[in-house]
């Protein structure tokens, strides 16, 4: 069965389990049938903040987050919340924006019962912890995610988010592929309500159910994310710094935006030199789900399979002038380390890190002159973890049985 024949199969038989089959789980942590998938989403400052969101099927009265202090003391914050009516389902998506402090938890409160408290935690050390994942899109089960993402977590319970580089579902505009993608983030450790999770456009969030380029709207919808300043492109890109590490997302779907590829390319690029340009971090890196080199996939603009990718003439001499010290990209399911200053393999030269798939789609990648280091071919689900502090920064893919398929080291 094909993808699209079993998007399509699956569409139909939750059309006719009617309404209430559309949210089959709920969070682990949930006393109340109105709130499903309770997640922490980044902020601009996550040491500071957190953005708490949740999915309901229906509109919930005198709803809010609680937050409750280290002394007991309790706040209370309304949450606003987007309309989405799509893929036959109707859903309310809620988000608040909450201080964090330590030894500070909160929970979600409706008439009919509340959450359980979940801990807000922050890092105590200096060194910022990070895991880095791409590519979780899966064809007609998710099992494959749940273990590389609990898998991940279990041996990094410390880390201080998760990043998703791209392609998180599937189907961008499926109900089904999005509730599986999440349902499988949950569970007695509830990863996803416990800790601040960073999510990348990448081209398969842009994918309608008839498998062409649309709108991510679902994506936009589903997450309430850092303010850009833009007016036209709010949720494709942003920054946030955490420790010694200023992070800067980006979205490299320029295809698939078709007409408005162009503005994007332009505005984000502005951006991008105004926001790093103005940070004092001592780390600098870069999130973006389309890599810089092609690995035999057809580049359009330049007509070729080969060498720098359509994306990587857009950003890399950008990355060079700015000094950014490490990209991670996903969307060739394969591993690969390189080092690249002015179009050259160069050791003082910005670190690019190509990882993933974190799900279940495997693909037979070829070499490129430019690789230092490469997995197996085809690799099998692996994600990154990250440690940095001022001085150093350390980078290493593990694969989802716990293998080590490499490290990478940077210094100040």
């Amino acid at each position: 069965m094909t993808r699209r024949s079993f998007l399509q199969a699956a569409a139909k038989t939750i059309l006719a389990m009617g309404f209430g089959g559309l949210f089959s789980s709920r969070s682990a942590h949930a006393a109340t049938d109105g709130i499903y998938h309770m997640r922490q989403i980044i902020t601009t400052d996550p040491a500071h903040t957190r953005m708490i969101e949740w999915d309901s099927p229906q509109l919930l009265e005198n709803v809010c987050v609680e937050l409750r202090r280290a002394d007991g003391k309790a706040e209370q914050y309304i949450p606003a919340y987007r309309y989405l009516s799509m893929d036959g389902e109707t859903q309310f998506i809620y988000h608040a924006e909450i201080p964090v402090s330590d030894g500070a938890s909160y929970r979600v409160i409706e008439p009919n019962g509340a959450t359980a408290w979940i801990p807000l935690t922050r890092s105590a050390s200096e060194m910022t912890r990070a895991l880095l994942f791409s590519d979780s899109q899966c064809g007609e089960s998710y099992d494959v995610w749940r273990e590389v993402y609990h898998a991940a977590w279990q041996r990094h319970p410390n880390a201080d988010f998760a990043a998703i580089v791209g392609d998180l579902t599937d189907n961008g505009e499926s109900a089904w592929h999005w509730r599986s993608f999440f349902d499988v983030m949950e569970g007695a450790d509830a990863p996803l309500a416990r800790h601040v999770h960073v999510p990348v456009l990448g081209n398969h969030e842009y994918y309608g159910l008839s498998w062409t380029a649309v709108p991510p709207v679902r994506y936009l919808s589903t997450f309430a994310l850092p303010d850009n300043g833009s007016t036209d492109f709010r949720g494709h890109y942003y920054s946030f710094d955490i420790g010694s590490v200023h992070c800067i997302v980006l979205d490299t779907q320029f295809l698939e935006l078709e007409g408005r590829g162009e503005a994007l390319k332009r505005e984000q690029m502005d951006w991008l030199m105004r926001d790093a340009s103005a940070s004092t971090a001592p780390w600098k890196i870069v999130l973006m789900h389309k890599d810089i080199l092609s690995y035999g996939e057809y580049q359009t603009e330049q007509e070729t399979q080969h060498g720098i990718s359509d994306v990587g003439q857009v950003f890399l001499d950008t990355f060079d002038t700015l000094g950014i010290d490490l990209v991670v990209s996903g969307h060739v399911h394969a591993y690969r380390r390189r080092q690249l200053r002015t179009r050259q393999t160069d050791a003082h030269g910005t670190l690019y890190l190509l990882a993933g798939p974190a799900g279940n789609e495997y693909f037979d990648v070829p070499a490129e002159d430019y690789d230092l280091a490469a997995g197996p071919n085809p690799v099998p689900s692996n994600y990154l973890y990250m440690e940095a502090d001022a001085q150093h920064l350390h980078i290493r893919c593990e694969t989802v049985r716990g293998t080590i398929l490499d490290t990478a080291e940077l210094h100040k």
